[in-house]
């Protein structure tokens, strides 16, 4: 009998776990493969094996692999300070290792894989919103690693393969006190302690916020068409945005928070950050005409449940 597993590589980070849970509740037996440098315990199910090993190890991968139909490859180091501070642990990680991932689970007779990459590939964007056909021109290492574990995947095309580029991913669970965590995050959990917020730059800097449920539904609906269809997929081969197609400043985003608490927030400026980008926003237009995936979260609601 074919197995009908899932390996879910870093499913102890924040969309790990949400991409895992909804797996779970949909009777689809998952693996978990994490170094939980930086995730969080699972709860334990009937349907889930959970694996500690680090997947920059041939060994380790051989056993994840194992009676395995289908890979989600989320794991990756997503902190850019970290990864420019040690380029080398970047490339081991962000790129070597997928790329090691990818040529084990298709000797091993995997059928399909998805990898988690990044709206960071386009970096400065020279017009909004951004589209696939974007030119890609990654700053730093985490960007570039990611680029290659990308093109990576895409250069097997006698297999069903897609790549989701993510952009500012948002939700319940991610850890307030990481350095991956995103800004929604840090400005809701000091606000809940009665912190200032700081901003970098004069707050009119604008992203494109993608709620975790709308991440994982199109991660879900991807992996159901490449193993119905193959290559015959259509998103077989190709990489995607997964955005919500509206940007948000950071300053609406503080007034916000302000009317759900009712409070002043006390926000500090400081001087901009080199390297960072002023605007994101793009566009999930490709994804919904191959498979109808549209995000249904709605931001502010979504905004209110973080505090």
């Amino acid at each position: 009998m074919e197995s009908d597993t899932v390996l879910v590589t870093g499913g102890a980070g924040f969309i790990g776990h949400h991409l895992t849970s909804t797996l779970l509740s949909q009777g689809r037996k998952v693996k978990v493969l994490d170094d939980f440098s930086s995730g969080t315990e699972l709860p334990t199910h009937p349907l889930l094996t959970v694996i500690v090993g680090d997947m920059s190890e041939s060994s380790v991968r051989e056993e994840a692999l194992h009676e395995v139909k289908s890979v989600i490859n989320l794991a990756a180091i997503a902190s850019v300070p970290l990864c420019e501070s040690k380029p080398k642990l970047s490339s081991r990680v962000n790129y070597l290792a997928a790329q090691g991932l990818f040529k084990d689970a298709f000797r091993l007779g995997v059928s399909t894989i998805i990898q988690a990459s990044t709206s960071a590939l386009y970096g400065v964007p020279n017009e909004l919103p951004l589209t696939e056909k974007s030119p890609t021109k990654p700053i730093g290492n985490y960007g570039l690693d990611k680029q290659k574990a990308e093109e990576s995947l895409l250069s097997f095309h006698e297999h069903p393969v897609c790549a989701l580029r993510l952009f500012n991913v948002f939700g319940v669970g991610q850890k307030r006190d990481s350095p991956y965590s995103g800004v929604l995050t840090i400005f809701s959990d000091n606000i809940n302690k009665n912190l200032p917020l700081k901003i970098f730059g004069d707050g009119h800097q604008s992203r494109d916020f993608i709620h975790v449920n709308d991440v994982v539904s199109a991660f879900i609906l991807c992996l159901n068409d490449l193993e119905n269809n193959g290559t015959n997929s259509k998103v077989s081969g190709k990489k995607f945005n997964v955005c919500s197609g509206n940007s948000v400043t950071l300053l609406e985003v503080i007034d916000s928070f302000s009317s759900f608490t009712n409070t002043d927030i006390e926000v500090n400026f400081e001087s901009p950050r080199e390297g960072d980008i002023l605007h994101s926003l793009g566009s999930f237009e490709f994804l919904n005409n191959q498979i109808d995936w549209k995000p249904s979260e709605n931001f502010t609601e979504r905004l209110r449940e973080l505090l």
